[in-house]
């Protein structure tokens, strides 16, 4: 076991640590298949990390049997960084490593399509709306 001295780290270290300890402990808990009160064990233990790493939800409590797996239903508050939708646990534990579907996929190919066009030194692009936005 290594030994980690406490004492001489920031915040932003120990908030590190404690998300890899909250997140490791979940994957030692449940690596297999759950019956629905475990799940609901799971869940509860998934939204204690979660707020520790300041994801917040308007909704994460309903759950139902989806394409043969227990799905929860999660409303993010984050709308622009976190989509909305049925998502298993191994999903859920994603979001709290920082990955998978719950996260809005950035879409480079678009703001590639879309260039600025320069007007009399102004940058300008063209809405959908048919307005334009300056830079």
């Amino acid at each position: 076991m290594t030994e980690i001295d406490i004492e001489g780290m920031s915040v932003a270290d120990l908030e590190r640590l404690r998300d890899a300890i909250n997140q490791r402990l979940l994957e030692l808990r449940y690596s297999n298949r759950h019956s629905l009160p475990e799940l609901l064990r799971m869940l509860e233990d998934l939204k204690v990390t979660l707020t520790d790493q300041g994801k917040e939800w308007r909704s994460l409590e309903r759950w139902q049997w989806m394409d043969g797996k227990i799905r929860f239903w999660l409303n993010p508050t984050d709308q622009l960084r976190y989509q909305s939708g049925w998502y298993t646990i191994d999903e859920l534990m994603l979001w709290a490593r920082g990955s998978g579907p719950v996260l809005v996929p950035e879409d480079e190919d678009e703001i590639a399509e879309e260039p600025w066009t320069d007007v009399g030194g102004v940058r300008i692009r063209w809405l959908p709306d048919g307005s334009m936005e300056r830079l």
